[in-house]
């Protein structure tokens, strides 16, 4: 694996990662496409079928299964809140890049979109919650933080490009 992509929902980790893809003439893998290509539903309806503890089973079993791969992961928002998940994370051995967003410019984000199961149901303090209980998990893994909020997603990749090359 060439890196991995953590942060909140929101965050653009999809994005970043599909830019670094171009950039860098790698794959990239989305953590959470990958679930739902396997289970043949969508995130959504995995949580209304299961509920959050059946979502991230798969998505621990998916990230087990993608955790060789050669190219950029971009892994899901709440991928690094389990131990053994982080701990898969942190052994991989390839930079971990952590990108980061203001509670209000994550809720901007997340009113665009109709797909978070988590997201979708939260005003700004309710983001500013989560992502304060979801930090600690982040730092532990991460190798870089970028604050995306005044970033365009090509910027951000330039940042991680520039990183890749010290």
């Amino acid at each position: 694996m060439k890196l991995i992509l953590i942060g909140f929902m929101g965050s653009g980790k999809t994005t970043v990662g599909q830019l670094l893809s171009q950039q860098l003439n790698e794959q990239v893998l989305d953590l959470d496409r990958e679930i739902e290509r396997q289970s043949h539903q969508t995130i959504p309806q995995i949580f209304a079928q299961s509920g959050e503890q059946g979502f991230r089973q798969l998505e621990h079993e998916v990230l087990r299964q993608s955790i060789n791969f050669t190219g950029i992961l971009a892994t899901g928002g709440g991928t690094p809140l389990r131990e053994d998940n982080l701990q898969l994370l942190r052994h991989t051995g390839v930079p971990v890049v952590l990108l980061a967003a203001s509670p209000e410019e994550t809720h901007r984000r997340l009113q665009q979109q109709d797909n978070r199961p988590l997201g979708n149901k939260l005003d700004v303090d309710g983001i500013r919650q989560l992502q304060r209980e979801r930090q600690p998990f982040y730092d532990r893994c991460a190798d870089l933080r970028i604050v995306t909020d005044r970033l365009t997603p090509m910027e951000i990749a330039q940042q991680i490009i520039k990183y890749l090359q010290k």
